[in-house]
């Protein structure tokens, strides 16, 4: 597990720097939000796609030879893609392979905690989450400072050279997935096929999606943009929000392991993601305390997400296949509201999209609840 902790850790870093960095570059160039939203929303849609043929290879072949051989090398060449671009469609295909470099990892982080973790999975998987926000709360804190003392080129200069350091944990993880006794289909892409997926299993994908539709659009786009347009917030203070945001986002997963999946959790969820949206947009001094109320419900409600996974996903011959069925529709959700998102906040303002994304929390607490606790 240190091993796949240590990739963990450096992937998320990577993204933490890079969520923060490319939309206010593209500010930077005078881009507007609009576009902005259109060119994050191609990771999504590739991530999709690419995180199905992954998690079938690796459900064949092994999971360990994708952080190698997929993982490692598109984490530099989406950071190098960044550095070069002159153009939005170069930075949309720089969101292409970062979409790789994401879907390479998620195919198959699950099945390799899953597998070294056993009876500990939702647990485990858990804690992984509480792992990528603080290395994500560390990526955007050194993105932000970096920015602000070295400017874009250097930061991105940088981040390539960290983007190395993924292949050391990768290389030592190689044989690992190999004295596991993996399900081998006729042919490589048979587990392909939707059908035969309980109805439980499809409800999970859609708590999920609205998982997805409360967090995605608001951290990769609305987030950045809001503090740097609206606030008029230098670039030091953002990557300090952004660090915090993920910090305690960690702390409250890790607090709240023990805690139990009840009624009383998801009803606080509800009412902590509504009110705190609503007024995320409101009194500029409210800001700070706002968001990290938010970060305290994204923490607080990590748990409802792993263990809504685990359940439908514990027996299957086809895990990684079957767990990237799981976020089909989140990506979907993901593409249309990070799209959306910057359409209508340019048109209407962000007060509309943040309300929305707060909703959306609520349905995926009292969905995951009962999915929980159904039989």
């Amino acid at each position: 597990m240190k091993r796949v902790n240590a990739i963990t850790f450096l992937n998320y870093f990577m993204s933490g720097a890079l969520t923060l960095l490319i939309p206010l570059l593209l500010l930077e160039r005078n881009v507007s939000l609009a576009e902005i939203g259109l060119v994050l929303s191609a990771l999504p849609l590739v991530f999709m796609v690419a995180r199905l043929v992954f998690a079938a290879l690796a459900d064949r072949v092994g999971w360990s030879p994708v952080f190698l051989l997929i993982n490692w090398p598109t984490t530099f060449a989406a950071t190098a893609l960044y550095y070069f671009a002159s153009s939005l469609p170069t930075f949309a295909l720089g969101k292409v392979v970062e979409g790789l470099r994401e879907s390479s990892y998620w195919a198959v982080s699950r099945t390799a905690v899953f597998y070294l973790s056993p009876k500990r999975e939702g647990r485990e998987m858990t804690k992984i989450n509480a792992l990528i926000w603080l290395a994500t709360a560390v990526g955007a804190m050194a993105a932000g400072v970096a920015i602000a003392y070295l400017g874009f080129s250097l930061t991105l200069a940088a981040l390539m050279a960290v983007s190395f350091l993924v292949g050391v944990p990768a290389v030592l993880l190689w044989r690992s997935s190999r004295k596991f006794a993996f399900h081998k289909a006729e042919r490589a892409f048979a587990s392909l096929n939707p059908r035969g997926r309980s109805r439980t299993f499809w409800l999970v994908s859609v708590a999920l999606m609205f998982n997805s539709l409360a967090t995605y659009p608001l951290i990769t786009l609305l987030l950045p943009v809001f503090m740097a347009q609206q606030l008029d917030y230098p670039y030091v203070l953002i990557g300090v929000m952004f660090m915090l945001y993920n910090a305690v986002s960690a702390a409250a997963t890790y607090a709240t392991l023990h805690l139990p999946l009840s009624f009383p959790r998801a009803a606080t969820l509800t009412i902590l993601s509504t009110v705190a949206s609503a007024l995320l947009a409101g009194p500029t001094f409210l800001f700070p305390a706002l968001l990290l109320v938010l970060a305290f419900v994204r923490g607080y409600g990590i748990g409802f997400f792993e263990h809504a996974v685990f359940k439908v996903a514990k027996d299957s011959k086809n895990m990684s296949v079957d767990i990237g069925f799981l976020h089909v529709p989140m990506r979907f959700a993901e593409f249309s509201s990070v799209l959306a998102a910057g359409f209508i906040a340019q048109a209407v303002g962000y007060a509309p999209v943040f309300v929305a994304t707060g909703a959306s929390f609520g349905v995926f607490a009292l969905l995951s609840f009962q999915i929980l606790h159904s039989r």
